[in-house]
């Protein structure tokens, strides 16, 4: 009987963050190869020394609220004008209390990234389908878990792999 091949990265929460930078020209840049943090996955996300470290908004993680909720459509892709408009509606009248709370802004909305300015850099990654804001979420290409990051067309070449949801791999 064949053995289960294992993912040979561990997990973020096995690491300090530092741990996982190096120093690279001005930049630091990641220390080990990256790879899906499903352990049955073997799929090689980056190389060592592909992406530099930035930091982002938390917030752009978070997984869009599907509008099915009395609805028959099953995409988001299939969002009525109707349902824009009410959602445009409540965000109207919050945006005083969303301005005082993006004044207030600490660091606890940041998160770390791995920052990657060409798409050939990654050794595989999947994209989900536009949302319609243009985000893309990224996502492991051999069993689809994810996101893992996100992609925004707005910021151009700039794909951002979240530093907590992936496994690490040192190849010496």
């Amino acid at each position: 009987m064949a053995a289960t091949t294992r993912n040979p990265g561990k997990a973020y929460a096995d690491f300090q963050e530092q741990d996982l930078i190096a120093p690279h020209s001005e930049k630091t840049v990641n220390k080990f190869d990256i790879y899906c943090p499903q352990e049955n996955c073997r799929c090689k996300i980056l190389l060592s020394s592909a992406a530099t470290l930035v930091q982002r908004e938390k917030s752009k993680l978070v997984l869009p609220k599907l509008p099915l909720t009395g609805a028959t459509v099953s995409t988001i892709d299939d969002v009525s004008e109707s349902e824009k408009k009410e959602s445009a509606e409540a965000t109207d009248s919050s945006n005083n209390t969303d301005k005082e709370s993006k004044d207030n802004a600490n660091e606890e909305e940041l998160q770390s990234f791995w920052r990657i300015t060409d798409m050939m850099a990654f050794e595989n990654i999947g994209f989900s389908k536009k949302l319609p804001n243009g985000t893309q979420f990224l996502s492991c290409a051999d069993c689809d878990t994810g996101p893992l990051g996100y992609h925004e067309p707005q910021a151009t070449k700039e794909y951002l792999i979240a530093l907590n949801r992936v496994r690490y791999h040192d190849r010496s």
